[in-house]
């Protein structure tokens, strides 16, 4: 009543009587007090009814109300037809004042039971905002190279309808293609990063990040890459080019196997400096400078500056015909196909604020050597002689070892020969000789046999210590094939295992 303006607010403001109300509902989700929650509802519902006020705005202030609850709580189950039969009826009724909000309670409503309601309270700036019948505010969301997408953020708004509205607009219609991508809250100047929910509400973020940081920003960044590159929608390619640019020319994309680049290899980076210099809409020659900065460090060091300019420039009269669009969409299409097995790890720096987890990440390069097939695997090398060494000592130990056992055996299979036979008589003297020899032969084949398996576990255990290529690199590289398997990444086949960083901001 005192929201609807029947009642005197008595030195509390609007925003007050919000936030109480709200805090009320949220300490009471469970048990016999969630109906206050319903009776809330109910008497809302009672006030917009044929409302008989004699304030003017007493029954849109109270629609409004309604509007706010249907966003931040939800209802029980028992009276969610009610509330959602109200709602359409009043949606429905011909000559209604109020369809246009009754239809956006209803929505808040779904999207409540759908998500779980909002979780901050309003500022005043968005309560201001509501009562005033404005809905929605226009939210900044940064794509990789400073792309500036405005989009229409609803009080409902959450993470996913963001992602949907952008991959939209880059022509991503299937659903795969959702899961790829991800919203960032970014603040002091990149310190803090953290990932969004699907599920998070876009103007809960906003709230909860203001007083923390008044510059915070929200990005919109690919961070799985098993769907196939579409080459074919301009923000897409955009998109993509300016966030893959970096990480290859900071190396984190080894287009080329580390000690074996070629004349070939070195002629594909130069043309992906070409590339990178027409993406830029320029028409004249690229200078000694703008080359190096288009060249990995780790590449141009290998060769003089005015080869690589020579270069360059031979590829860039190429490449000339070349728009802008075009020229990204070659250069991302062969970084995909030069990239080799790299895997980019990030190292983590954590810090928690109001109950959230915030990470500042630094990319970590890690080129995984691969072994090569059981039935070809590469040789020792000469240096390596720890193997050998260990073998040798397996082998005299075990030979030792044996020659006592069978010398122990012997005199003991003896002793019982002539003990069951002079003195029980109970075989005659010219079968000792072979009794003996026969139980001989069977304790040194016994014995044999459990030093020979001793010794070659001995020697495969020192080996697998010891060789920079044994079966745990095989073991590995076959959980790495698996893991590639299971994110379905394009830049894996059976004979060639590429991986693209999977989060590259």
């Amino acid at each position: 009543m005192k929201f609807m303006g029947d009642f005197p607010l008595k030195g509390q403001t609007e925003q007050d009587l919000v936030t109480s109300l709200l805090k009320v509902h949220k300490h009471l989700n469970t048990g016999d007090h969630g109906l206050i929650k319903d009776e809330a509802y109910c008497q809302v519902m009672k006030q917009v009814t044929a409302n008989t006020s004699s304030k003017p705005d007493s029954c849109q202030r109270g629609w409004r109300l309604l509007y706010i609850l249907t966003a931040f709580h939800r209802c029980s189950d028992v009276m969610k037809p009610f509330l959602m039969k109200f709602l359409q009826d009043a949606c429905d009724s011909p000559g209604m004042q109020y369809q246009g909000i009754a239809k956006a309670c209803e929505q808040n409503l779904r999207r409540t039971f759908q998500y779980g309601g909002r979780i901050q309270f309003p500022n005043s700036m968005e309560l201001k905002a509501m009562l005033a019948g404005r809905s929605s505010k226009r939210q900044l969301f940064l794509l990789p190279g400073g792309i500036e997408r405005h989009l229409k953020i609803k009080t409902c708004s959450v993470a996913l309808d963001v992602i949907e509205e952008l991959c939209y607009e880059m022509g991503l219609q299937r659903v795969e293609a959702l899961d790829e991508y991800a919203i960032f809250l970014v603040t002091h100047k990149g310190q803090n990063v953290r990932p969004l929910n699907k599920r998070e509400y876009i103007l809960d973020i906003a709230t909860e990040a203001e007083p923390v940081d008044a510059n915070y920003s929200l990005w919109f960044r690919r961070v799985i890459w098993s769907l196939a590159l579409k080459l074919d929608n301009e923000l897409y390619v955009t998109m993509h080019y300016n966030q893959v640019l970096p990480d290859y020319l900071k190396a984190l994309l080894s287009v080329v196997p580390p000690g074996k680049a070629s004349d070939q290899h070195m002629k594909q980076i130069a043309r992906l400096a070409a590339l990178q210099h027409r993406a830029k809409d320029t028409v004249y020659l690229p200078t000694l400078r703008e080359v190096q900065e288009c060249v990995p460090p780790q590449f141009y060091s290998k060769q003089g500056s005015q080869h690589w300019l020579n270069m360059a420039t031979q590829h860039v009269q190429q490449v000339q015909p070349l728009n802008p669009h075009q020229a990204r969409a070659q250069f991302l299409g062969k970084t995909t196909a030069l990239c080799e097995c790299v895997c980019v790890f990030l190292k983590v720096n954590y810090s928690v604020f109001h109950g959230h987890l915030y990470f500042s990440l630094i990319p970590l390069k890690l080129q995984l050597s691969i072994c090569g097939d059981h039935d070809r695997r590469p040789a020792q090398p000469a240096h390596h002689t720890a193997t050998a060494g260990a073998g040798c000592v397996c082998v005299c130990m075990c030979v030792c070892v044996c020659v006592c056992v069978c010398v122990v055996c012997v005199c003991v299979c003896v002793c019982v020969c002539v003990h069951e036979t002079v003195d029980k008589r109970q075989l005659p003297l010219q079968y000792v000789f072979f009794l003996c020899i026969s139980r001989t032969l069977n304790a040194m084949v016994c014995v044999c046999g459990v030093c020979v398996c001793v010794c070659v576990f001995s020697r495969a255990w020192s080996c697998a210590e010891s060789s920079p290529c044994t079966w745990r690199t095989c073991c590995l590289s076959e959980k790495r094939d698996s893991l590639c398997r299971q994110v379905k990444s394009p830049c894996y086949n059976t004979n060639i295992h590429r991986e693209v960083p999977l989060y590259a901001l």
